[in-house]
Formats: structure tokens, sequence, C-alpha cells
């Protein structure tokens, strides 16, 4: 989303931001933000959300990484490679999701480096320090060029979603509905993803909005 705040900024200068990085599920009330933007399926609870756009991920490695270790052909086979993990508190408590004969399933792979950070995660890929399980926004420039190579790929699992999170929708203020809007026009753009490879999320509030 980093790209989309100086278009939203141009179209409402008014509006003054402030820009949370966290893989951390943000206490949206309590800590005093907006809104969030969240990735994967989002647990019941008294939030409301609008899905934005699909995210597919795709397991991927360098080609050097692949050489020295071999290509795994089913997902059971991560736990013998060196697989780039988000820290637990993160996020993906569940593992890697994949499909297997029509079903999604969730592995935990094996790995001995993780990082709260995924762009650090992207970074060590690339490097051929292991495999990642990234979004396909974000390495897919990579993967079209060799300098990452997909994996499994026939056990991808189906596409879960990008949400705005907040709090409640009667009282939602204007600055956050105009940027929702803005960011979900964005998204409906596919040309979008094209441009925007190795971003992060952003915000546009007069309080902080995480992502």
């Amino acid at each position: 989303m980093a790209p989309l705040v100086p278009r939203f900024l141009g179209l409402h200068p008014d509006v003054s931001m402030s820009l949370n990085l966290s893989d951390r599920v943000v206490d949206i009330v309590n800590e005093g933000f907006d809104c969030a933007v969240r990735v994967g399926d989002l647990p019941d609870s008294s939030l409301v959300s609008v899905r934005l756009a699909d995210n597919r991920r795709m397991c991927v490695a360098s080609a050097d990484y692949l050489k020295r270790h071999g290509t795994p052909k089913q997902p059971s086979e991560l736990a013998k490679h060196r697989c780039l993990l988000l820290s637990s508190d993160a996020s993906q408590p569940r593992g890697w999701a994949f499909t297997l004969e029509g079903k999604v399933v969730h592995v935990r792979p094996g790995g001995t480096l993780d990082c709260s950070d995924g762009q650090v995660l992207h970074d060590w890929c690339a490097q051929g320090l292991g495999i990642a399980w990234r979004s396909t926004w974000e390495v897919q420039d990579e993967v079209n060029d060799g300098r990452l190579v997909a994996v499994l790929e026939d056990n991808a699992a189906p596409p879960n979603g990008i949400y705005a999170v907040f709090p409640q929708r009667k009282h939602l203020p204007l600055r956050v509905r105009l940027w929702i809007d803005f960011i979900k026009q964005a998204y409906g753009d596919a040309a979008y993803w094209g441009r925007t490879s190795g971003q992060a999320a952003g915000s546009a509030s007069r309080q902080p909005l995480a992502a």
C-alpha cells in the first residue's frame, strides 16, 4: 500500500497520516487506531471488515538454494528443508497453507531461521538461505525474471483476502471512509499489482492506521 499514500494525500491534502508497520494483530479500539489492513482469514470479532482484494501465496526459493538442497515435490518434504518463517508472535500460527486432494491443509515447515519482518525473509530467500512462503505481489516479478523459483505450485492454496478492519461502520470518520474507498478502487486495478512488488502496508488518518 505504501505507493498509494502520496496519491491519496494529493487528493486529500487536509488529511494527516501516521503509518504503523507491524505483523502483530493490534487492538484497534484500545490502542487508538482508526483501522487496520490485515491479510488472511479473519477471526470472528465485533470488528467490521471490508474485503479489498484477493491475496495469493506461493513458495519460492533461489535457484542456488534448490541446486544445493533439491526441490521439494510435495508439502511434507518441507520438513527436510531450510524454511524461512515468520516469528510465532507475528502471524501464520497454523503454518503454510496448501491444497492436497482438494482440501486446504496447513503444514508447519522445518527451519532454523525466523524473523518478525516479512521483507527480511524475502531478502534472505533471494540470498539463497531457504524457502519462503510469500504473497505473489511481493515475489512475482522475481519469479518472472528468474531471480526466484516457484515450488509446489500444483499444491498452491486458494487465495485468502486482504481486509480493511475498523471498529464500527455507523460512525466511521470521513477520512477513514475515503481511504478505504481509495485503496479498494486501487486494488481493483489488476495493473496495480505489477507496480508494487515489495511494498508494505500504509495508512491515512489523523490517528494511526495499522497494517
